[in-house]
């Protein structure tokens, strides 16, 4: 039973490390499985610290404005 908590725990934080690297426009695939080859801690401390690169902008989602029509 321990063994499926740590499977999760160790998801979760791979989860995590792959989010973190799309953000800073990264890898997501290598940081992961350098997060499975070292730990997905150290890799996702180590993501963090670093800056984001110049990359593709993800465009805002534009707010359609709600007309009230007066009856």
């Amino acid at each position: 039973m321990e063994i499926f908590i740590i499977i999760i725990v160790y998801a979760v934080f791979l989860y995590a490390t792959f989010k973190v690297a799309i953000s800073k426009n990264r890898e997501p695939a290598g940081w992961m499985l350098a997060g499975l080859i070292i730990s997905p801690l150290i890799v996702l401390i180590i993501l963090a610290i670093m800056q984001e690169l110049p990359g593709k902008k993800k465009p805002k989602a534009k707010k359609k404005k709600v007309s009230k029509k007066s009856k």
